[in-house]
């Protein structure tokens, strides 16, 4: 009797085991980014984050988290046209663009205003976090903001810095991730010279690396 019970207990053992491991083998391949190969594929430092809102409502909400309106000269056009194609916003849109200069511990925060279309897909948590830790080598970034995001504002786009965009460029297209904007060498009265590709989040989210930023 001693013996049946131990064999039964370790047949239970050994089935929820199997179940352990074909859960995890499922989570794995629902999540491509856990199976990167020598993460993280660049080293990202997050700079700035772009908001997009139906008004410039938000822009008040900015001020008062602390940040500083920083107007800036325009752009040259075809420096504009890169940014919206960029951003996947109209060139208008991208031409007016805001900046806000971040309190000691915050990012920079942009602003675009547009009117917003319908929420896109969701990425699950795992998902995402496995993206920004072994694409980006960056914890998941957070919102910007003390007053919660709402329907009228949402995350366009996080830019991050990164050492050398065409190494980037290489090791993202090796490991399967695409890139939805190739290299190209543009000058930004916020940014200055500097070259920059754009790859997207699970979620939708556009992430815009930037490299030799002279700011």
């Amino acid at each position: 009797m001693q013996a049946r019970n131990s064999r039964r207990r370790l047949l239970v053992h050994i089935s929820g085991a199997c179940v352990a491991l074909a859960l995890t083998a499922c989570g794995t391949a629902d999540n491509p980014y856990a199976k990167l190969e020598d993460p993280p594929l660049v080293q990202g430092s997050l700079h700035v984050v772009t908001l997009v809102a139906d008004t410039d409502a938000p822009a008040r909400n900015i001020v008062d988290d602390g940040f500083t309106p920083a107007p800036l000269p325009p752009n040259y056009p075809q420096a504009t046209a890169v940014e919206a194609s960029i951003w996947g916003v109209p060139e208008p849109v991208a031409a007016a663009v805001q900046h806000f200069k971040a309190p000691a511990g915050k990012t920079d925060v942009r602003l675009l205003v547009m009117p917003l279309a319908a929420r896109g897909r969701e990425a699950k948590a795992d998902v995402n976090r496995a993206f920004f830790r072994n694409v980006l080598g960056a914890d998941v970034p957070t919102w910007p903001l003390s007053r919660p995001a709402d329907d009228s504002v949402r995350v366009q786009v996080w830019t991050y810095f990164v050492p050398d965009i065409v190494n980037a460029s290489k090791r993202l297209r090796e490991s399967g991730v695409p890139v939805i904007y190739d290299p190209v060498g543009i000058t930004t009265s916020y940014l200055g010279d500097h070259r920059t590709l754009a790859i997207r989040a699970p979620d939708g989210t556009v992430v815009q690396l930037v490299q030799n930023s002279t700011r």
